[in-house]
């Protein structure tokens, strides 16, 4: 007969005699004057250094804790983008742009980060629903609780991160950071400032939080969505979207042609599925190449080498025309060497896409915050947005065969694009560090 009285005061034991090593880790490191944070990763409790790695004893910068969380990439770039704003601003600071699912359990790390990325590519039609509900007030109201509760019980460890590390300013580019500080920015327990940087041209329910300092948004749309959530119209910014600084600088169109190895007599298309590698691209690229006036076509497949490959065995047929691409650094120069760009609708990469005035022919958005981003991109004439492969073909044959068409949609590209978001937002948030 199995006693579960006796079983639970066993476990108990168990669990106090875990703590109590967890403890003495930790006071032992401490002692030693080692930046001691909490275990990370699922590997128990390990010692992890300041929010720059090692610090230059004699720099006397801010300490700016960039959050963000990797379930898609957009976050994470606009992380990266605001650390290296900052750091050309204020080179003696100490930034660090961290993943905030790397103080989470593994099994809440794992199941957070792929739940998104997989009911997206695999059952869209889930994922609108539940995208859609929850941004409904009564279900909002409803489930927000638990969920909260869920993340702010799974993330405690990055409270003891931040209480240790004593950042002068924290800026989250993800909400779920957010949820957990934000109450303690409210009692004032945390005393660094708090900023969010919302990386859609929509925004979710979930970004709405009322001890947030400043929230900075795409655009006066997002801004008016914002505060319909709540959230007091002098907490919230007009920036855009933070994408790297090298974006704004102008490279030349020969220039970027002549680095991207492509035809300068010869229109060109670049075809993008996100960092993944996402949705039907080979058929995409085979269908504009064949085009009549045979456009050069680069696929950026990202970490998806099957496509990769399938890209490339299907190269020769089109008299080098086709070329595949992994993961790229220089997508600078591939969109300012491209007329146009064939893409899902992340908010960074349309963002990027903008300031380089590439005009966007959207393929298959993502039901929820892509397909958001497409409607608003397409209102302001920069993007088209295309649910077949047939539609994709069409609106690329209107825009290479139709100059004053092309160049009417570079021009709303240039126009709602905001090239400086990044250093806007870094020059805000060092301002506010300075005061802490």
């Amino acid at each position: 007969m199995v006693r579960l009285p006796r079983i639970a005061r066993q476990l108990r034991s168990r669990l106090r005699v875990q703590r109590r090593l967890w403890v003495r880790r930790w006071r032992a490191r401490s002692a030693a004057g080692g930046q001691v944070l909490f275990p990370s990763a699922g590997h128990g409790s390990v010692a992890i250094e300041t929010l720059a790695g090692t610090p230059d004893p004699g720099a006397r910068g801010p300490r700016i804790a960039i959050l963000h969380a990797t379930a898609g990439s957009g976050h994470v770039r606009a992380a990266e983008a605001l650390a290296a704003a900052m750091a050309a601003q204020r080179p003696e600071s100490l930034v660090r742009e961290v993943d905030t699912l790397v103080f989470a359990s593994q099994l809440y790390r794992q199941t957070y980060a792929t739940s998104y990325n997989v009911m997206a590519a695999r059952a869209p039609a889930l994922w609108a629903a539940l995208y859609h509900s929850s941004a409904t007030l009564p279900v909002n109201r409803g489930t927000a609780p638990m969920r909260l509760a869920m993340d702010r019980l799974n993330l405690r460890r990055l409270v003891h991160v931040l209480d240790h590390e004593h950042a002068d300013a924290v800026v989250c580019t993800h909400f779920l950071p957010v949820e957990v500080l934000s109450p303690r920015r409210g009692n004032g327990r945390m005393t660094a400032p708090l900023f969010c940087v919302i990386t859609d041209f929509t925004a979710h329910p979930f970004w709405a939080f009322p001890h947030v300092d400043r929230y900075f948004v795409a655009n006066e749309q997002v801004a008016a969505e914002l505060a319909g959530h709540g959230v007091t119209p002098d907490r919230i910014e007009v920036s855009g979207i933070p994408v790297d600084p090298r974006f704004a600088r102008p490279i030349g169109r020969d220039a970027a042609r002549a680095r991207a190895k492509l035809d300068p007599r010869r229109p060109a298309v670049l075809v993008m599925g996100g960092g993944a590698g996402v949705g039907p691209l080979v058929g995409v690229a085979e269908k504009i190449a064949s085009l009549p006036m045979q456009p050069q076509v680069v696929v950026v497949c990202g970490t998806n080498v099957r496509m990769r490959r399938e890209v490339e065995a299907r190269a020769e047929a089109f008299g080098g025309r086709v070329r595949a691409l992994g993961f790229s650094r220089e997508v600078d120069v591939l969109l300012e060497a491209c007329d146009v760009v064939v893409s899902k609708a992340g908010g960074l990469t349309c963002s990027e896409a903008l300031i380089k005035r590439t005009p966007l022919v959207i393929f298959r958005p993502t039901p929820g915050q892509e397909v958001r981003n497409a409607e608003f991109l397409a209102s302001a004439r920069a993007a088209v947005l295309a649910p077949g492969v047939e539609d994709v073909a069409a609106a690329v044959t209107h825009w290479l065969t139709d100059h004053d068409a092309l160049e009417s949609a570079r021009v709303a590209c240039g126009r709602i694009a905001h090239p400086d978001a990044a250093r806007v937002i870094a020059e805000r948030v060092l301002v506010s560090a300075g005061r802490h």
